[in-house]
């Protein structure tokens, strides 16, 4: 019978330590969530829904957790949004996972279509052309996993090259290092 007693106040324990893990999961995942809607009313990033930003949030939390997004400073101590946060500098594995919650929880492709045809502005069609077709995902997701993980000179490495050669007609495009 004591082994009866013992083994449900250990699951107890147990259970009530899950939760408050838990719960600050949750409070993290409603903050991000939060967030990133208010980002949409301030016009500061690509618009996103409701359930997108819940489930970016969440795929952040779940993916990386907690105290890891409060190392790279996305969360204040107190688990709310660090609003001053300058660009990340993620492990590239959690960058990965960050990508992969972008393209999990929302058209990225689109958007970044979409993005891209607004900022070409009185580019060709050929060019117009030749933009969409270098705009791969693989493309896409390398250049984010690049930026989440500081390495901003890979990731306009990686964008520019292929667009660049859309700009020159398909020619080499110089290379700066090598003048």
């Amino acid at each position: 019978m004591n082994r009866t007693i013992l083994s449900t106040v250990l699951a107890s324990l147990l259970t009530l330590s899950a939760c408050g893990g838990s719960a600050e999961e949750d409070e993290a995942k409603a903050a991000i969530s939060g967030y990133l809607m208010e980002q949409q009313d301030d016009k500061q990033m690509i618009t996103l829904e409701k359930d997108e930003a819940d489930c970016i949030s969440g795929d952040m939390v779940d993916g990386i957790g907690v105290e890891k997004l409060k190392e790279y400073g996305f969360l204040n101590d107190d688990g709310t949004v660090n609003k001053d946060a300058k660009s990340p500098e993620m492990s590239e594995e959690d960058s990965e996972v960050m990508v992969d919650a972008m393209f999990e929880c929302t058209d990225v492709m689109d958007t970044m279509r979409k993005e891209l045809a607004g900022a070409m502005g009185s580019a060709t069609p050929e060019m117009q052309e030749c933009f969409e077709d270098a705009l791969s995902e693989e493309m896409v997701r390398s250049v984010l996993v690049a930026t989440f993980s500081g390495d901003e000179a890979k990731a306009q490495q990686e964008l520019m090259g292929p667009l660049g050669e859309c700009i020159t007609g398909g020619t080499d495009v110089p290379d700066s290092n090598n003048n």
